[in-house]
C-alpha cells in the first residue's frame, strides 16, 4: 500500500488542461514527513483515539469515506464517528483551537482586504467557529460544512445568518482567486461583473454583502474562542 498510495496521490494531482483533480497534501499526516502515507486502520484508530491532536480531530469532521468495500468504508465510518463523538473538555477544546487559529494567523496573514480565506471573519475563522462547536456539542458532524452549520443553527450553537454567509464567502472566494488572485479589489471595469458573479446587483451590494458577512463570522468566532477563558 506504501508504494501504491504515492502514486495515486501523483495521479490525482497531475496538472491538466482543466487543472488537477484533487491537490493532494500528505505533509499533515501522523508523523508528518517520516509517518506512512498508508495504515492499517486499527493503526489509524489507536492514532485517533490516543494520540491525534485537537486540530486532527477538527480535521476528521470533513473526512468521509470514498472508496472501498462497503465493509470497510462502515468500519473506517465506525472509527470516525467513535473519536467525534467522545467527550470533551470544553474549554481545553476551545483553548486549542484558539491556540492553532493564532498559529495561523501568524504564519499565513492575509494577502490583501479581500482575502476571503485568511482575513479577520472569513472562511477559516467560519470553519474553526464550525468545527470547535461540532467537537464540543457533537452535533452536526456532517462533512459539508453548511450541513454542519444547518444543524447547529437548529440547535441555537450559530445563527442562522452563519448559512448565507458562507455561501456569499465561498462565492467570493472562487471568483476572486479567478481575478484578483492577490486578494486586492478587481479591476474597475469588471467589479459589477465580480458582483454579479456573486449573486449581487453591483459592486456596491456586493461590498455591502460582504462586510455583513466578514462581521457575523467574526462576531461567532469572538463569541466561541471567549469560552476558552470559562
Amino acid at each position: 500500500p506504501n508504494r501504491l498510495a504515492p502514486r495515486g496521490s501523483a495521479a490525482l494531482s497531475v496538472p491538466t488542461a482543466a487543472g488537477p483533480l484533487y491537490d493532494v497534501d500528505t505533509r499533515l499526516r501522523p508523523s508528518g514527513k517520516d509517518g506512512l502515507i498508508a495504515i492499517s486502520l486499527p493503526s489509524f484508530a489507536e492514532y485517533q483515539q490516543e494520540r491525534a491532536w485537537t486540530w486532527e480531530h477538527m480535521a476528521l469532521t470533513r473526512a468521509r469515506p470514498v472508496y472501498g468495500s462497503a465493509e470497510g468504508r462502515e468500519a473506517l465510518q465506525s472509527v470516525l464517528d467513535s473519536v467525534l463523538l467522545q467527550p470533551r473538555h470544553p474549554v481545553q477544546l476551545v483553548a486549542d483551537t484558539v491556540k492553532m487559529r493564532a498559529e495561523i494567523a501568524a504564519h499565513k496573514p492575509p494577502k490583501g482586504p479581500f482575502d476571503i480565506k485568511l482575513g479577520d471573519g472569513g472562511l477559516v475563522d467560519l470553519e474553526f467557529a464550525v468545527h470547535t462547536l461540532q467537537l464540543r456539542h457533537r452535533i452536526g458532524l456532517h462533512p459539508r460544512l453548511e450541513r454542519a452549520i444547518e444543524d447547529l443553527a437548529a440547535e441555537g450553537f450559530v445563527p442562522a445568518e452563519a448559512d448565507p454567509a458562507l455561501r456569499l464567502l465561498t462565492r467570493m472566494l472562487v471568483t476572486f482567486r479567478l481575478v484578483s488572485p492577490t486578494s486586492a479589489e478587481p479591476p474597475a471595469a469588471s467589479r459589477d461583473l465580480v458582483a454579479r458573479a456573486c449573486g449581487l446587483a453591483d459592486w456596491n451590494a456586493l461590498l455591502a454583502a460582504h462586510d455583513e458577512a466578514r462581521q457575523r463570522v467574526l462576531t461567532l468566532w469572538r463569541d466561541v474562542a471567549a469560552q476558552a477563558g470559562e
